[in-house]
C-alpha cells in the first residue's frame, strides 16, 4: 500500500508540475520573460517533458550551465549533443554570446522543434542541425569547419555520454570548453561510469563537477503570488536525483 501512494503522490505531483509550466507556457506565448535569453521564443511542440517550461519562461532553468556559456563568450559555435527543444543551443545564439549553433539531436521530432524555434527566432540561417552524436562526431565537426579553440560543447545525451566521449575524441576535442551532464547516478554501474569518462581527459586539460542550485523566486511578482506547494513544483527540475555537470576546460594558453 505504501508504495501504491508514494507511486500515486508522485504521479499526482508530476501532472501538476506540467499543468502549472503549460499555463504559464501559454500566458506567455511561450517567450522567456528573464535572464540570458530573454525574448527567446519557443513553439510547445517537441519531443521534450514539458514540466520545465515553466523555468525556461522564466529564465530559471539549469542556470548554472547557463552561467558557464554567457562567462566563455564571445565564441564561435555552441556544439549542443541533445539539442532537445533549442533552448540551450539556440538561447546563446539569440542572446549573441555566439556566432553559430551546431545541434545534434537523434529524434526527427526534436530536429523539427529546433528547426522551427530557430525560424521563428530568425536565426535558422546560423543554425546547423545534424543527427545523432556518435564516433564520427569529430569528423563532422571537421567537416563543418567547427573552431574548437573557440567553441563551447554542450553534452546532454542521457547517459549515452560514457560511451560517445571516448579517449580519442576526446583527444580530438581538446581545445574546447565542454560541459558534459552526468547521468550515471541513475546507471547500474553509477559512479565508476564518471571516474572512467574523468581518466579519459586528456593531460593539461582541467575538469570539474558543477551542482545544481536552488532556484530563487525573488523578484518574479508572477511566482510570488502563487500558493507555496504550486510554486515549489514550478521551480523544480523534477530530477530523480540532483543534476550534476562535467565542466572540462583546456588547458591554460591553448
Amino acid at each position: 500500500m505504501k508504495k501504491l501512494l508514494n507511486a500515486a503522490s508522485k504521479a499526482i505531483a508530476k501532472n501538476r508540475r506540467k499543468s502549472l509550466s503549460n499555463e504559464i507556457f501559454s500566458r506567455h506565448n511561450g517567450e522567456v520573460q528573464m535572464g540570458a535569453y530573454k525574448g527567446l521564443k519557443l513553439q510547445g511542440d517537441s519531443n521534450v517533458s514539458r514540466g520545465p517550461l515553466g523555468l525556461k519562461i522564466f529564465g530559471l532553468y539549469e542556470t548554472q550551465v547557463v552561467h558557464e556559456i554567457t562567462a566563455s563568450a564571445p565564441f564561435t559555435d555552441l556544439i549542443n549533443l541533445g539539442a532537445a527543444d533549442g533552448y540551450m543551443s539556440l538561447g546563446p545564439l539569440f542572446a549573441g554570446l555566439c556566432e553559430r549553433s551546431i545541434c545534434f539531436e537523434m529524434t526527427e521530432a526534436g530536429r523539427n522543434a529546433v528547426q522551427a524555434n530557430a525560424e521563428m527566432n530568425g536565426v535558422a540561417d546560423k543554425v546547423v542541425i545534424r543527427g545523432i552524436a556518435d564516433e564520427t562526431l569529430g569528423a563532422q565537426l571537421d567537416e563543418i569547419g567547427a573552431d574548437l579553440s573557440r567553441s563551447v560543447i554542450l553534452c546532454d545525451i542521457e547517459g549515452a555520454e560514457f560511451d560517445v566521449l571516448t579517449k580519442e575524441l576526446l583527444a580530438a576535442l581538446k581545445n574546447a570548453r565542454i560541459i558534459v551532464e552526468l547521468h550515471d547516478r541513475n546507471m547500474p554501474a553509477g559512479l565508476a561510469l564518471r571516474e572512467a569518462l574523468i581518466a579519459r581527459i586528456p593531460d593539461g586539460n582541467r575538469a570539474r563537477v558543477l551542482k545544481a542550485e536552488s532556484n530563487t523566486f525573488n523578484g518574479i511578482e508572477e511566482l510570488e503570488r502563487m500558493h507555496d506547494l504550486d510554486r515549489s513544483l514550478v521551480l523544480s527540475d523534477g530530477r530523480k536525483i540532483i543534476g550534476e555537470w562535467l565542466v572540462i576546460e583546456p588547458a591554460e594558453g591553448t
